[in-house]
């Protein structure tokens, strides 16, 4: 999916899992580093247990600062190639579309999850916000997958991407606040205002036209509508995956909670509104897109999350704002969108915006924020 890192400060908790030396419970914590860790109270559960123990300076980078930048950017390029194989298939029932995306993870994390039971290793410490967790991860499926693409399939991918991306940062930027207790700064409501702007301009009619292969036949400002409330739904799940995470549920076991949530639900929405009839119109291309666009999503969190214990979250914010161009070029070149002044000009503004929050906290870093990656 806090101000401009909701989604990658989220991706940079489950990142200790894959990388780190550190146990799975110390690596999902979701604990904000510096002055919001400094006053972060830990209950006697925790100090009993590693769980957001991290010590500044604690933890030593997988890899060096050149191949944190090569995985930053690939990560970038690989979430751009899954919004392309999502772009492809705007022909195929949405709910289908994205239960096919969420099975990957629920794949991929079961050996991995097995693996750490093997060890001893606890998924949880406690189970208590996992319910919640659930109904949220219902949410971001049918919310934030689904209505993406809805979005990309009636106003294209060119102007899916920064309405989404806009919508999520501005919406983790006051969901962290009331949920999280995360500060707001003025660097923040400028870029806020920016990007709201721009979402605003990227709904006019005029930015875009329906793609001729799409199944739907909604009005652009109904998809602008669909790609906002999908920005929402990830800013959301974001928040509260970190306050799952803080609360003692690893970050491998959230995540595989949330696919396997979106897997099940997606699945029986698909069949209660299609039947089987909704499996045998699509071919094989389209299937091996649809599961391209789950494994290029998952490779690109990894890649994002070891990139973020190299780098600090200034540069990785930077790299990762370039998929609003990406988005554009793609859509332009690969699905012959227009380029309209609307599109244009909301583009520009959404990455201002993203510039302005990425270079919120370049002065003066504190030892701990360099160690860290905020």
């Amino acid at each position: 999916m806090n101000d401009s890192d909701v989604q990658i400060e989220l991706e940079h908790d489950a990142a200790q899992v894959f990388r780190s030396g550190d146990s799975p419970a110390e690596a999902s914590t979701g604990v904000p580093v510096g002055d919001d860790l400094k006053s972060h109270s830990k209950s006697p559960d925790e100090k009993k247990h590693p769980l957001g123990s991290r010590a500044a300076g604690g933890l030593r980078p997988p890899v060096g600062s050149m191949m944190g930048v090569l995985l930053g950017f690939s990560a970038a390029v690989l979430y751009t190639m899954a919004n392309i194989a999502l772009r492809h298939c705007v022909e195929v029932d949405p709910f289908l579309v994205a239960a096919v995306k969420a099975a990957p993870t629920v794949i991929l994390l079961s050996p991995f999850l097995l693996w750490m039971l093997m060890r001893g290793e606890a998924l949880a410490t406690s189970r208590r916000l996992i319910p919640r967790f659930i109904i949220v991860s219902l949410i971001g499926q049918f919310v934030g997958n689904a209505a993406f693409q809805i979005a990309l399939g009636t106003i294209g991918l060119a102007a899916s991407v920064p309405i989404t991306l806009g919508v999520l940062i501005v919406g983790g930027a006051i969901l962290g606040r009331l949920l999280l207790r995360e500060p707001v700064r003025l660097r923040t409501i400028v870029a806020m205002v920016m990007i709201m702007i721009a979402v605003v301009v990227l709904s006019h009619p005029s930015t875009s036209v329906t793609p001729a292969t799409s199944s739907t036949d909604y009005p652009v400002w109904l998809g602008a509508l669909c790609a906002a409330a999908s920005g929402a739904a990830y800013a959301l799940f974001g928040a509260v995956m970190r306050q799952t995470m803080r609360g003692g549920v690893s970050a491998p076991a959230t995540m595989f909670i949330s696919g396997l949530v979106g897997t099940v639900s997606l699945w029986a929405a698909t069949f209660a509104s299609s039947g089987l009839d909704s499996l045998w119109v699509v071919d094989s291309s389209q299937w091996f897109k649809m599961v391209a666009a789950g494994l290029l999503n998952f490779s690109a969190f990894v890649a994002l999350s070891v990139s973020l214990k190299a780098l600090p979250v200034v540069a990785v914010n930077l790299i990762n704002a370039s998929q609003v161009a990406m988005a554009a070029v793609a859509g332009v070149l690969l699905f012959s969108e227009p380029v309209t002044w609307p599109l244009s000009l909301g583009i520009l503004l959404t990455f201002a915006g993203l510039l302005v929050l990425a270079n919120r906290r370049s002065q003066s870093p504190t030892p701990s924020q360099t160690t860290m990656h905020d």
